[in-house]
């Protein structure tokens, strides 16, 4: 049961977090793709069918991406003369 926010609003909170690693979130980005069946390559399991795409992971990658665009395109860019 949920108690408080959106899973949504939660990652994209999480993604803001981790946006600074990106080796981190790339990689997330490479491995959890989706498979012929729609489900995520990145999470296979032998007890459990894996995730339809995009998993969470995925899902966290991209809002990581997204914050971490977002803040490059905040930042000023160096001084010209």
């Amino acid at each position: 049961m949920q108690t408080e926010g959106k899973p949504r609003d939660r990652i994209t909170e999480a993604g803001a977090v981790i946006a600074g690693w990106t080796r981190l979130w790339s990689q997330l980005l490479v491995v959890h793709v989706a498979g012929p069946d729609g489900r995520c390559r990145g999470c296979p399991s032998s007890l459990n069918v894996a995730p339809r795409s995009p998993c969470r992971l995925a899902e966290l990658a991209g809002a990581a991406q997204a914050a971490h665009r977002a803040q490059s395109r905040e930042r000023p860019g160096p001084a010209r003369a």
